[in-house]
């Protein structure tokens, strides 16, 4: 039944959105030069917020409500009456169907009310055919029940850990503590790449490139600025626009391994090692080092717990849920979950056939004009 309700609403919105294109235009040669533009037609204001939660936003003429015996009297009747939805109801029907947040705009919106008004049209037909005591409704709706409890079942628990207290986000961020690392880093980079391809200029760029680097790691050793040993790189190996050397606050994870395993050996102010790189030979300085303080993290924190919430509860349920299929009915699967596929055997209907060498394929050509067949007259 859901689905069925969905593919119903996606048809509309489909149907809405056609209907909304806009008329081809007039061609230019049947436009007077004279003509002027059409004033722009004054849109409606709207606010949804204005509206009151117990204002009707739905009317649906000629679908009676169930608690009225109009619907089963004369289709005079049935007419004249109309179901009434509220701006609370309506919200209420998105929110229980999980659509709050995809049907978000105004076209959407209509698109929504005006599909579920056939919708309730083509229920009150159903109802009066006697299409309830169908099987196969009564095993959709079996299905559907089914989706429905576990839809909401999983929703309840994504509410209960949506909001975790502020004990446990606390206990959360101790045990986590180092996650919450941060460092303010520097780099220096002196590219190992020659821009001229002559083997005595690769030689000479090696050598000079190789020199400069000690030398520049040892100077930013002792405490020299980064950003002017970056320039006077840049100057040396003749290249232009030199790069910044602050890289800002990072945290863990924001560097390669290996390079903020170097890093978080430091103390402030030291160096790494002459770190071979893509870009050549780089030195990263440890300027300072802290731990963010919770408040800062919170919304990080929260996310993480509702995670693991989240599967620890699910894994309880379905942990140690094993189905068990026939493989005659679903086919056999191998160790990683992939179909097993048989091999094909001789005696499969559709297994080629043995050819003997010299015989042509059947629509295939020998080449010999003498064999091809010949085309009836």
């Amino acid at each position: 039944m859901i689905r069925i309700f969905i593919t119903t609403l996606l048809a509309g919105t489909c149907a809405f959105a056609q209907t909304s294109v806009a008329p081809p235009a007039q061609p230019l040669s049947r436009i007077p030069i004279t003509q002027q533009p059409a004033p722009p037609v004054p849109q409606q204001p709207f606010n949804p917020d204005n509206v009151s939660p117990n204002a009707p936003v739905v009317t649906i003429h000629g679908v009676c409500p169930k608690d009225t015996s109009s619907a089963k009297a004369g289709s005079a009747k049935s007419e004249s009456c109309q179901t009434v939805i509220t701006k609370e109801q309506f919200n209420k029907m998105l929110s229980g169907m999980n659509l709050a947040a995809q049907i978000s705009n105004p076209a959407a919106m209509r698109s929504f009310a005006e599909s579920y008004a056939q919708l309730l049209a083509l229920a009150n037909e159903g109802e009066k055919a006697g299409a309830e005591s169908d099987p196969r409704f009564q095993e959709l709706m079996r299905i559907a029940r089914v989706r429905a409890l576990a839809d909401s079942y999983r929703h309840s628990l994504e509410e209960k850990f949506s909001n975790p207290p502020q004990e446990e986000i606390e206990a959360y961020y101790k045990e986590n503590i180092a996650k919450y690392d941060s460092f303010k880093v520097e780099r220096i980079i002196i590219p190992s790449i020659n821009a001229n391809r002559t083997p005595a200029a690769r030689a000479e760029y090696a050598k000079k490139f190789q020199q400069m680097a000690n030398d520049i790691h040892d100077r930013a050793a002792r405490g020299e600025e980064t950003q002017k040993l970056q320039d006077e790189v840049y100057k040396t190996l003749s290249l232009p626009s030199p790069p910044k050397t602050d890289l800002g606050i990072k945290r863990r994870g924001g560097l390669p391994a290996a390079i903020e395993k170097d890093l978080l050996a430091l103390k402030p102010g030291e160096v790494t090692k002459l770190e071979n790189e893509m870009s050549g030979m780089n030195i990263y300085k440890l300027r300072s080092r802290d731990t963010i303080p919770v408040e800062f993290v919170k919304a990080e924190i929260v996310r993480d717990l509702h995670q693991k919430n989240m599967e620890i509860a699910l894994k309880a349920v379905t942990g140690n849920i094993h189905p068990e299929l026939n493989e005659q009915f679903f086919g056999p699967t191998g160790r990683a979950g992939g179909l097993v596929l048989r091999n094909p055997q001789s005696s499969d209907a559709l297994y080629p056939k043995a050819i003997t060498p010299g015989t042509p394929t059947p629509g295939t050509s020998t080449g010999n004009p003498a064999q091809q067949p010949v085309s009836p007259k």
